[in-house]
């Protein structure tokens, strides 16, 4: 994404969180362009203010840290099911942390 300073303010906010991006902030921009399989061709940007930028790239270290003192509360505590070999019945796996996604 590039990081552009507004010189104006802009009609279209954060994609994100939608606060407006007022004159004299920084954001950042990035053209996408996608080709059909009919041969159309569809374009826009994707705008995003200076905190949500952040946050999108600190997202990963976060959760890295997160995951060895993840508490796994029993709310967040599922089953994995999975068809028994040569019968079309399903039986319970194993339990995991849909939080960190540890396996028990």
């Amino acid at each position: 994404m590039k990081r552009l300073i507004a010189k104006r303010n802009q009609k279209c906010g954060c994609g994100s969180c939608g606060n407006k991006i007022l004159k004299g902030e920084v954001y950042y921009s990035e053209r996408h362009i996608r080709h059909d399989y009919y041969g159309s061709i569809y374009g826009w940007t994707e705008k995003k203010c200076s905190r949500c930028n952040y946050y999108e790239n600190q997202h990963d270290t976060r959760y890295e840290k997160f995951k060895p003192i993840c508490p796994h509360p029993d709310k967040f505590i599922a089953t994995k099911w999975s068809y028994i070999p040569g019968e079309c019945v399903k039986e319970p796996d194993y339990d995991y942390c849909t939080l960190c996604g540890e396996i028990f």
